[in-house]
């Protein structure tokens, strides 16, 4: 991990990229194969912080996925208050 983001590898040897669902849900990402893949996995893991999906990405190359997940910048709810 660094500052901006989370890489997290997997190996998936005879998988294809069609075959696999990636969901991500705030800090959680859900990695499955479909129905018709060579092979069945199905893991969901928990992330200290919520991912910002429009900078994450996944690839498949030679049998590793690899997600880099962009960390979303959290938002400040602090309000001002005006001293009368």
């Amino acid at each position: 991990q660094d500052d901006k983001s989370y890489t997290l590898t997997f190996d998936v040897p005879g998988i294809a990229k069609d075959q696999l669902n990636i969901g991500i849900e705030g800090n959680i990402v859900r990695i499955e194969t479909q129905a018709g893949a060579p092979r069945q996995y199905k893991q969901a893991y928990e992330l200290p912080q919520d991912i910002d999906v429009t900078t994450s990405e996944a690839r498949l190359e030679n049998g590793v996925l690899t997600l880099k997940l962009g960390k979303q910048v959290p938002v400040s709810r602090v309000t001002q208050l005006t001293v009368n």
